[in-house]
């Protein structure tokens, strides 16, 4: 990215911005150009949260420190501990964010995920795959990966990198208000469970990007044209849309960093400092988006969350809870 941001600046330059990424995007990148499917299933990936009390969807609340991997393993204990979520022989997909290779929190840090994965190691899982799809402007994903230093860390650590470009594709019936059938990839019938490692951040069409957006990268890079359909009217109402199909198992987010204004890639950044689990993606993404309330910025995150497109959309279509009562944070 060639745009620069100054530290006191508060505004994001949304035209500037999208004439760039309009130049980056490939031209002749055939999974930007044609969709192919092998089928039409009803897949689903919706197990009932594991991780509730009376009743309640939790989500847990850990200042960052010096010993990463402990942060986060507290964030899950705090939960009532992963065995709630994962057995050890389960196949474990992990959906992180590189919808660019751009530094945190434009993607996921790989000190963080590299901790995740030695916690699920130690936690007796053998069967781990991380995958992803980049974004439009950003694609083949191939260069992302490398760039970004993803693909060097997996092959350090021996673990299947899935480049979602590249995979086969099936297409949901979703059933929404504005999606009707979106294509995701048939290697999710794979996998046995589902951690979701997103960035906390805002979005400059979306409003955010946390757990629920973070599904965007499973689905076919063609229909994502339909997500900016309408003069990127509904973004935020189609990507809570995308999520119908599938909830992650378990939602670990990365608050070390974030975007107040702009983002995806670039913004203005802070440093909140922490670390977000839950297994209610509406729950944990109210309470990041809450976070990042707490600092002046000029974004589309100025209203009670519960009121945001995006968490709207998710609340209609039962995605996770649908009010504060129905939640409790644990810290």
């Amino acid at each position: 990215m060639e745009m620069k941001f100054k530290p006191e600046e508060l505004n994001f330059h949304r035209e500037e911005y999208q004439k760039i990424t309009a130049a980056m995007r490939s031209k002749d990148y055939a999974p930007l150009m044609k969709k192919e499917v092998t089928g039409r299933v009803n897949l689903r990936h919706r197990r009932p949260n594991p991780y509730t009390r009376d009743g309640k969807a939790l989500v847990s609340f850990v200042l960052a420190g010096k010993e990463l991997k402990a942060d986060i393993r507290k964030a899950i204990d705090l939960l009532g501990g992963l065995g709630k979520a994962i057995k050890s022989r389960d196949r474990v997909l992990l959906k992180p964010n590189f919808n660019s290779d751009d530094p945190p929190p434009g993607s996921t840090a790989l000190d963080f995920l590299a901790a995740v994965i030695e916690i699920l190691r130690e936690h007796g899982c053998t069967r781990i795959s991380v995958g992803d799809s980049s974004g439009r402007p950003w694609v083949p994903t191939a260069n992302v990966f490398k760039k970004s230093g993803l693909s060097a860390w997996m092959s350090e650590l021996k673990i299947p990198l899935l480049d979602f470009d590249q995979t086969q594709f099936v297409d949901v019936p979703i059933g929404g208000e504005y999606l009707e059938v979106i294509a995701y990839p048939k290697d999710l019938e794979e996998f046995d469970k589902v951690i979701y490692l997103p960035t906390m951040k805002t979005h400059y069409l979306a409003g955010f990007s946390m757990s629920l957006k973070l599904t965007v990268g499973l689905t076919h890079l063609a229909d994502r044209s339909l997500l900016h359909a309408d003069n990127n009217q509904f973004v935020s109402q189609r990507a809570a849309e995308m999520s119908i199909p599938i909830k992650p198992d378990l939602i670990l987010m990365d608050g070390r960093i974030s975007f107040v204004s702009g983002g995806p890639a670039v913004g203005l950044v802070v440093h909140p400092g922490v670390i977000l689990a839950s297994g209610d993606p509406v729950a944990i993404d109210v309470q990041g988006v809450r976070l990042l309330q707490n600092y002046a910025a000029v974004n589309h995150l100025g209203m009670d969350a519960w009121f945001l497109p995006q968490i709207k959309t998710a609340v209609k279509h039962g995605l996770g809870i649908a009010n504060d009562d129905q939640m409790a944070w644990v810290r």
